[in-house]
């Protein structure tokens, strides 16, 4: 199975825990294929260093940490492309960062989103990849 982890799912792991923290678990575990690109990366990178204030270091090992359980994936670089992939519904996307999330999950030919954010929630399933709240994807897994 393999499953692009949202960056707002990874910051909850990471600051709060729960279960997000046991969605990062099962991918550290090998249980699942994480995916992650470069573009979701610097995202991370840049919410930690700027909505948390972390200094460039810490952000750096947290970083690294993700890089030793998630495959790294290169989406296509043409927006329009994904976007006539997606359904209907989708031209209207608020965060124009979701499309970096679905990007890479066609990009890697993956099975699942894991996330919080309700705009991408209510686009699954995405050609046929659904997408999952952590709780949902660890029931998945009959947890």
């Amino acid at each position: 199975m393999r499953a692009v982890i949202d960056t707002n799912v990874l910051i909850s792991a990471l600051f709060w825990g729960g279960r997000p923290r046991e969605v990062i678990d099962l991918a550290v575990s090998g249980r699942f294929q994480a995916i992650t690109s470069a573009e979701l990366l610097l995202e991370l990178e840049d919410v930690l260093t700027g909505a948390f204030d972390l200094p460039q270091d810490r952000a750096g090992l947290i970083l690294r940490d993700v890089l030793s359980y998630a495959e790294v994936v290169t989406p296509v670089d043409d927006s329009q492309q994904v976007f006539r992939k997606l359904p209907p519904e989708a031209a209207a996307l608020r965060d124009p960062d979701d499309l970096k999330v679905i990007a890479t999950a066609l990009a890697a030919r993956a099975d699942h989103i894991v996330t919080g954010d309700a705009d991408l929630l209510s686009l699954s399933p995405i050609q046929d990849i659904r997408i999952l709240t952590p709780a949902q994807f660890l029931e998945a897994f009959g947890l």
